[in-house]
């Protein structure tokens, strides 16, 4: 009985990663789709383009691309979460107020400083 339900979570894992794999396969497509309309718009020069690219990509060298596409999603997702953690989450972390965004108040001190200069301030 054992063995039965080993062998079956086997096949799960298996049905798994092919669904990811179909999954991974739509969103390089809709990738395509939208990286081709917004250079080229939607004329049929465009779906022959997605068309080809598609074919090629997603079924020729799958193997290829799909390692590839998913290498570059994990960098700019890596890359992304580590400016906003230097950007925005550390400085709070450092038990300083003030982030990189500034609040106002010395756009506003400067803005006086230079009408004092200019002789319109008070």
């Amino acid at each position: 009985m054992i063995g039965i339900f080993s062998n079956m979570n086997l096949l799960l894992i298996g049905e798994i990663f092919a669904d990811l794999n179909l999954v991974l396969k739509i969103l390089v497509l809709l990738a395509i789709f939208g990286y081709v309309t917004q250079h080229l718009g939607k004329g049929p020069l465009a779906i022959l383009i997605i068309v080809g690219m598609g074919y090629f990509i997603i079924f020729d060298y799958w193997k290829f691309f799909g390692g590839v596409y998913v290498l570059y999603m994990l960098i700019v997702m890596g890359i992304g979460g580590i400016v906003i953690d230097f950007l925005f989450i550390t400085p709070g972390a450092q038990g300083k107020n003030e982030g990189p965004i500034s609040h106002g108040r010395d756009f506003t001190s400067r803005q006086g400083a230079y009408q004092k200069l200019r002789g319109g301030g008070r």
